[in-house]
C-alpha cells in the first residue's frame, strides 16, 4: 500500500509538470523558415512581409555579436569576439566595410553620444575605440589585469550607463559580476552579484525593469528598475528556458510592446518572450549559433542577427557566421547611448 501511494504520488507531480508545461508553451507561434538569400541594404524589401530569414551580409564570423544600427550614419557596427575585431558596415547601393582590430577580446559595445566612439567591454574590463584614433584605450579594470575573467555582454540605460558582466573564461560556473560604468568613463561599480554568464542586459520600455540571463543555468531573471540612480532591486526568475529550449539563452533586445527577442545559442532558435515570461513565438534559424538580434530598419520592425561558426560543422549549417535579416512585424527601438560626461581615464598602469 504506501508502494502504490509513493508511486500514485509520483505520477501526479509528473503529470502536474507536463501540464504547467504544456501551458507556458501553449501560446507559442511556430514560425517556420524555408529559404536564404541575400539582402544587402535597408531599402530592399522584398520579402520582408513573410517572416522568412535572409541572409543580409556574408561576415563569417567566429563569435560575431554586438550588433548596432546607426540610422543617422547610415551604419551597421558587429564585433568577432574570438576574432577580437570590430567591423563596419556603410550600407547603401553596396555595403562597404572596415575591418579593425581591437588587440582584445570584446563583449559588447555601445555608440558614445556625440559620435566620437564607441564604449566596449573587453576582457580586463571597459575600454574606449576612438573611431579617429583608431585604437581601444582600457579606461577601467575593476578585477585586474590577466585575472581569468572577461567580461561578455552588456548595454546602455536611459541614463547612458554602460553595463556588462564578467564571466571566467574556463570555468562558467564561477559566479560572477555585473558592473556600471559610470559616466565618467572611469568608474566601474559593481552591481549585481552571482550572475555566471550574462547574457541579455535589457530594461523595459519604460525603464521600470532590467533584464538578464545567465547562460550556464540557461535562465532569464527580472529586477525592479530604479532609472534616477541606477539601481535593481528584487530579482527574480521570468523564465527557465531549459525546459522549452534546447540551447541556452543568449544575447536579445526588446521591443516597444516590453518583449524579449532572445537567441538560443547552439538551439537553433529565437524566441519572443512576454513580459510575463509566456513563449509568444519562436522562430527556426538557418544557423546552430545565433547569438544577437538588433532592430533596424525604417520602422524598426527589422532584425539583423548575428551568428557564430566556432565548432560548427559549416557543410551542414553554411549560414554560420553570417548575419540574418528578418522582418517581424513588431516595432523595436534604438540601442540606449553611451553618455561621456568628462575626457575618460588613463589606461591602467600609464603614466
Amino acid at each position: 500500500m504506501r508502494l502504490r501511494d509513493l508511486l500514485a504520488g509520483w505520477w501526479k507531480k509528473r503529470e502536474a509538470g507536463r501540464r504547467q508545461h504544456s501551458e507556458r508553451c501553449r501560446r507559442t507561434v511556430k514560425i517556420t523558415i524555408s529559404s536564404t538569400r541575400v539582402m544587402n541594404s535597408a531599402s530592399e524589401t522584398a520579402g520582408d512581409q513573410d517572416h522568412r530569414v535572409y541572409r543580409f551580409f556574408e561576415a563569417r564570423t567566429t563569435v560575431g555579436k554586438g550588433g548596432i544600427w546607426d540610422p543617422s550614419a547610415n551604419k551597421y557596427y558587429y564585433i568577432d569576439i574570438t576574432g577580437k575585431s570590430l567591423h563596419i558596415l556603410t550600407l547603401g547601393a553596396s555595403i562597404q566595410k572596415e575591418d579593425f582590430d581591437v588587440g582584445t577580446q570584446v563583449g559588447a559595445m555601445a555608440l558614445i553620444e556625440g559620435g566620437r566612439g564607441l564604449v566596449m567591454a573587453v576582457r580586463d574590463g571597459f575600454g574606449i575605440w576612438d573611431f579617429a584614433k583608431k585604437k581601444l584605450d582600457l579606461v577601467a579594470s575593476p578585477y585586474g589585469l590577466d585575472s581569468g575573467w572577461r567580461m561578455n555582454d552588456g548595454a546602455c540605460d536611459s541614463r547612458g550607463r554602460f553595463w556588462a558582466g564578467r564571466l571566467f573564461d574556463t570555468d562558467e560556473t564561477r559566479p560572477g559580476q555585473i558592473y556600471r560604468l559610470e559616466n565618467d568613463g572611469r568608474t566601474a561599480t559593481p552591481v549585481i552579484d552571482g550572475i555566471c554568464c550574462t547574457n541579455g542586459l535589457l530594461w523595459s520600455p519604460d525603464n521600470s525593469l532590467m533584464y538578464c540571463g545567465d547562460s550556464t543555468y540557461k535562465k532569464i531573471y527580472v529586477w525592479d528598475y530604479d532609472e534616477e540612480s541606477g539601481t535593481p532591486s528584487n530579482k527574480r526568475l521570468l523564465i527557465d528556458t531549459s525546459k522549452i529550449f534546447h540551447g541556452v539563452p543568449d544575447g536579445a533586445t526588446i521591443d516597444r510592446e516590453g518583449y524579449l527577442w532572445t537567441c538560443f545559442f547552439d538551439g537553433h532558435k529565437m524566441a519572443r518572450i512576454s513580459p510575463d515570461g509566456t513563449v509568444d513565438r519562436v522562430y527556426d534559424l538557418p544557423v546552430k549559433r545565433p547569438t544577437q538580434p538588433c532592430w533596424f530598419g525604417d520602422k524598426l520592425d527589422t532584425l539583423l542577427i548575428t551568428s557564430a561558426s566556432k565548432d560548427v560543422n559549416i557543410a551542414n549549417c553554411p549560414e554560420s557566421g553570417n548575419i540574418l535579416k528578418i522582418h517581424v512585424g513588431v516595432q523595436g527601438q534604438l540601442k540606449a547611448k553611451y553618455k561621456l560626461k568628462t575626457k575618460p581615464g588613463r589606461q591602467p598602469g600609464s603614466p
